[in-house]
């Protein structure tokens, strides 16, 4: 004891620290093994002691525990249902996912149930089916951008990257409509006038998504990043002053929106405006908060689109007599295009086309991660066992879109099974209306004359989940020739 005493009082505290932080952990990893109401749930006693074997598959293996866990349902079955007693019940987001991506403040990470309804709710009807048909002349505007953009490198055998070239589309999308409809940006300012469809857009939201696992597994890091100075991290990362001068145009938006300079002024219709004039509260409507809005949408209305439209051009590409079938679908609709521009409604009932769309949508997944969520005052019931109130659920869309009893040969590209599912549903999104339409236009017959070039279909199809999925990482993207 004297001994001990005489150490310096830094060493001393050091050897406490130490020592607590081993007795504690052994404390948990004996309660969840033996005591937790969850210790009797199947499942690998790893998974069940710590977060670092869901980490380890996630972040060392680059987005591979997904698939640890198709493979933990094989060996101790899938759990295919799970009730709560009541058909109302508050549901949380899990808040350590939700600071893991760090855009707290934003409705789609706001972990708590009635404050993200009160986020979402003043959204809801620009993007409804209504709202999504005044934007229909943009997308048409913005569509026939890419169109013309692919017609000058025609007749000069150009090969180009089909997902940079969807990512620009879809992020030029997004931005109008954070921006305002009737704001087309400078010479340059739009993603689909750089010469290569800005790939450095399309890196910044890849390098950003495959940085998921990292900071959901220790969401620390991007606390200690936010007190960093911008012009800092703009240093060791130059390719962010994309998302730096997106926001700054979107503050300037949310600005003119929220004062009563906005009235008047003709940029269009923004979804800032659609805010303003709504019942959000002051207090939900600040600068900040609101800026944050813009770069989710940003971001999260980029990936999952574009990935979804260049899935779907692969097959259709990949497949002649599927393109031949498609054309003439389309034959009529799309005659008088860009002069008479069909509308939303009209597409939607072009069985093939929504066919492709929705075979795309189910194996490109969109968000492939599980989504956890928080019953934070009622337990969950599943056979004999009880979930207790406050521990994290989540799902899989990859699990559930290629479950074989609901879609026979799960992981084939099979557009007829969705033929007879032609009925227009309430619940409709802007990207369902951006992929109809992108898809009409270019693969009409008279057309683009594209042609895969050294492209398979492992550089679409799913290798990694890094929240949104990824395919091999070698990948050189879904290349395609202008003829």
């Amino acid at each position: 004891m004297e001994a001990l005493l005489s150490q310096p009082v830094t060493t001393i505290a050091l050897v406490a620290t130490v020592s607590f932080s081993f007795i504690y952990n052994v404390y948990l990893v004996i309660y969840r093994l033996w005591f937790s109401p969850l210790a009797k749930f199947p499942g690998p006693k790893f998974a069940a002691a710590s977060f670092w074997y869901e980490f380890y598959y996630d972040y060392w293996l680059d987005g591979k525990y997904l698939f640890e866990v198709e493979k933990m349902h094989k060996k101790y079955e899938f759990y295919n249902e799970i009730y709560v007693t009541e058909s109302k019940r508050r549901t949380n987001s899990y808040d350590v996912f939700c600071k893991g991506i760090d855009f707290d403040g934003s409705h789609l990470l706001t972990a708590d149930h009635d404050l993200h309804r009160k986020r979402r709710k003043p959204m809801e009807g620009f993007f409804s089916r209504k709202g999504i048909t005044q934007l229909q002349p943009m997308l048409a505007e913005v569509a026939l951008h890419l169109e013309s953009r692919f017609r000058e490198l025609e007749g000069k055998n150009a090969v180009i990257r089909l997902d940079h070239a969807f990512s620009a589309f879809s992020g030029d999308i997004i931005g109008r409509i954070c921006l305002g409809t009737g704001d087309r940006g400078s010479h340059g300012d739009r993603f689909l006038d750089a010469p290569d469809f800005a790939s450095d857009w399309y890196n910044v939201i890849h390098a950003i998504v495959r940085s998921i696992p990292l900071f959901t597994g220790f969401p620390q890091i991007i606390q200690v990043l936010s007190l960093l100075p911008e012009s800092l991290l703009l240093w060791v990362y130059p390719k962010g002053q994309m998302f730096n001068i997106f926001r700054q145009r979107a503050l300037n938006q949310i600005r003119l929106a929220n004062s009563d300079q906005s009235k008047g002024e003709d940029s269009g219709v923004s979804i800032f405006r659609h805010i303003a004039n709504s019942d959000m509260p002051v207090e939900e409507r600040t600068e900040e908060r609101l800026a944050k809005e813009a770069q989710v949408l940003l971001g999260g209305g980029t990936a999952s689109t574009a990935r979804t439209i260049g899935f779907a051009s692969y097959y259709i590409l990949s497949r002649p007599e599927l393109r031949s079938k498609l054309e003439a679908e389309l034959k009529e609709p799309m005659a008088n295009w860009p002069e008479q521009v069909p509308t939303w409604a009209e597409l939607e009932q072009l069985p093939l086309l929504q066919g492709i769309i929705k075979e795309s949508l189910r194996l490109s997944y969109g968000v492939m991660h599980r989504l956890p969520r928080v019953f934070p005052d009622q337990a969950i019931q599943y056979k004999d066992f009880v979930i207790p109130p406050g521990i994290p659920v989540g799902m899989s869309a990859y699990l559930m879109h290629s479950d074989p009893e609901v879609y026979p040969n799960p992981g084939e590209f099979i557009p007829e099974r969705w033929v007879h599912d032609v009925k227009p549903a309430m619940h409709r999104s802007l990207a369902m209306a951006e992929m109809s339409l992108v898809l009409a236009v270019l693969y009409r017959s008279n057309g683009p004359k594209l042609e895969l070039y050294e492209t398979d279909e492992s550089d679409v199809k799913q290798a990694h989940d890094f929240l949104i999925p990824l395919p091999k990482l070698s990948t050189k993207g879904v290349r395609a020739l202008i003829r």
